[in-house]
């Protein structure tokens, strides 16, 4: 990352740093059209973010996402550009945050556990299933609020979202969400509970973790309204110095018409070091068959 010294009137200085990381490889997806199968994957994510301290210590912050992937520019098949913005206060351990809305669930501890490849695969892992508010680095992402706390062992993350058509937009989904996390030791346990006007949104979530040698693993649990029931395991074991296996096994209701599927997935990571990877992986999500490999790098 790099940053940068900025005057402003008024303020002394503010801190602007310049992040991200650059993708590219092969990605397999045998559901797409025959012939079109293998495609060349590519991701370029900019982000740059703004900071400032008050004379009382108070911290504010603002941070906002450039993207662009390969063919459909975008986040998805809309131009690249730049995100919503989220802006924060922080002091001590809180942090006040407004703007494109993190998501309790999105970041309890566990819920990514299992996370592989070069681009995630889908990210079948993840058993809340995005039935939840989440940061997004493309068009407008949910315009809301984070109350995030840390104190000690416990974590403590409240967001919420109000409906789109009282903020001027379209749409009535309206969202509040609390994770609570402890960490005792190797181990950690988050719950976490949604309420949302949408009987399809999930309903509750929970993870347990722990560390063992070069092992890490963590269970998981969500309750995703009317798709019912996910649950699985996910984790990553250390074969080397710098090569980790990363691999998942989940069963969700949701899957098969309602009569329930599974999810599974084994990939890897090798660590060059000055944050360039090599990164791969195959997933088997409920038959149908995801691959990918390639490099990625942090700046």
């Amino acid at each position: 990352a790099t940053t940068a010294l900025v005057a402003t009137a008024g303020v002394a200085a503010a801190d602007v740093t310049f992040g991200g990381y650059g993708r590219f490889g092969i990605d397999y997806d045998e559901a797409r059209a025959a012939g079109s199968e293998t495609r060349i994957e590519s991701r370029f994510r900019l982000v740059v973010t703004a900071s400032a301290e008050s004379d009382n210590g108070l911290s504010f912050g603002a941070q906002i996402r450039y993207q662009s992937n390969e063919a459909a520019t975008g986040y998805g098949a809309s131009a690249a550009g730049f995100n919503m913005p989220r802006f924060w206060v922080s002091t001590g351990g809180l942090t006040v945050s407004v703007g494109n809305t993190l998501g309790a669930l999105e970041n309890m501890p566990g819920m990514y556990a299992g996370s592989l490849g070069l681009t995630g695969l889908g990210y079948a892992n993840v058993v809340y299933n995005f039935l939840g508010d989440a940061y997004t680095s493309g068009a407008g992402g949910r315009q809301g609020l984070d109350v995030i706390y840390a104190a000690g062992n416990w974590g403590v993350h409240l967001s919420y979202s109000p409906d789109a058509a009282s903020q001027g937009g379209a749409g009535t989904l309206e969202r509040t969400a609390l994770a609570v996390s402890y960490t005792m030791g190797n181990y950690t346990f988050a719950l976490a509970g949604q309420d949302s006007n949408s009987a399809a949104d999930t309903e509750f979530a929970f993870t347990a973790g722990g560390s063992w040698g070069n092992l890490d693993a963590t269970l998981q649990y969500a309750d995703n309204g009317t798709g019912g029931s996910k649950y699985g395991i996910g984790g990553q074991y250390q074969v080397g110095s710098a090569t980790f296996i990363r691999a998942y096994i989940n069963h969700d209701e949701a899957l098969a018409g309602g009569t329930g599927d599974e999810n599974m997935g084994i990939g890897f990571q090798h660590r060059f070091g000055g944050g360039t990877f090599l990164e791969g992986g195959v997933a088997d999500l409920a038959g149908r068959t995801r691959a990918d490999l390639g490099l990625r790098f942090s700046f």
